[in-house]
């Protein structure tokens, strides 16, 4: 029988979780102020394609961006706590001031990344699990990446200049022709990580438990 006001409620029930999908979300941007900050906390977007838009200061704590075409997009000062990106490409993208602490983006492609934000606010990715992640080429002055999880990642030529990585786990990660000049790196976890062609040498002091 219809519901409510002659809807038919089979169609679309409340508990709906389908993913939402490019079209339906650039309905949502059109219609938001820039500034204003659009509360997606918790939504699903898995395997949408939002490639290439302005996603700047959005909220995306917890939310589902699961295997999401995030290329080339801008997502200035968002916030991606306890997000899932695992499998996403984020290729290209704008991660200044990012907030993605305990995320987890196992798997994910991360290559070329802008984490730099000429104010000097710090993209945070404490706690986060970036397992298998390939970051090369990335710019990541004054990246937070506490405790976070790095195992068989690869950082290659990463500028990762005065970054935390105290406590975080970089077991077999690559680190070749990453700048590390003024890291934090103490507690950190190196077994088996590659540091060749460093453009600074590492001082003990940076990796003293």
């Amino acid at each position: 029988p219809p519901g409510i006001y002659g809807l038919n409620t089979n169609s679309q029930p409340p508990e709906d979780h389908s993913p939402i999908s490019r079209k339906e979300f650039v309905r949502f941007l059109l219609a938001t102020p820039t500034k204003s900050e659009l509360r997606c906390q918790g939504l699903n977007f898995s395997g949408a394609d939002l490639s290439r838009l302005d996603l700047r200061y959005i909220n995306f704590k917890m939310a589902n961006l699961s295997r999401c075409n995030l290329t080339h997009a801008n997502l200035c000062c968002s916030n991606l706590e306890r997000a899932d990106l695992s499998g996403a490409n984020l290729d290209g993208a704008n991660l200044q001031g990012v907030k993605m602490l305990c995320s987890n983006a196992e798997g994910a492609s991360l290559k070329g990344c802008n984490f730099e934000d000429p104010s000097g606010l710090k993209a945070n990715l404490e706690g986060a699990n970036l397992k298998g992640v390939d970051m090369e080429g990335s710019q990541m002055t004054g990246i937070n990446l506490r405790v976070a999880t790095l195992k068989n990642a690869k950082l290659k030529n990463c500028n990762l200049r005065g970054a935390t990585l105290a406590g975080t786990d970089l077991e077999n990660c690559d680190l070749s022709g990453c700048d590390l000049q003024e890291a934090n790196l103490r507690g950190s976890n190196v077994k088996g990580a590659i540091f060749e062609e460093m453009l600074t040498p590492l001082h003990m002091s940076q990796s003293v438990r």
